[in-house]
């Protein structure tokens, strides 16, 4: 990955009913050591409670924070509901 300069950021989707997985950090480690800028997308926040949501929102924003190559927002979806899809269209849109 360190050798595709038009790789600009790398989207890691998590399950938000889940939350960081053992393997998602070691993704993370991988995408760090190799200097790939990563954004973390939560998926399936139609199925959270908003409480549950903001809370595995805010642990997933904290996780990532002492990570150098990390993009600093942490974006929730549902393909359900079109929870954050605008958003997420609208982040890619801006790395072209």
């Amino acid at each position: 990955m360190r050798k595709r300069p038009s790789l600009k950021r790398v989207i890691l989707l998590i399950d938000s009913r889940h939350g960081l997985k053992p393997h998602d950090k070691d993704v993370m480690d991988a995408l760090d050591t190799s200097a790939v800028t990563y954004q973390l997308v939560l998926t399936k926040a139609d199925k959270l409670k908003p409480t549950e949501l903001a809370d595995t929102a805010a642990a997933t924003t904290d996780a990532i924070k002492k990570r150098p190559a990390a993009h600093p927002e942490v974006i929730s979806t549902s393909s359900e509901t079109g929870l954050g899809i605008e958003r997420l269209r609208a982040e890619i849109a801006a790395l072209a």
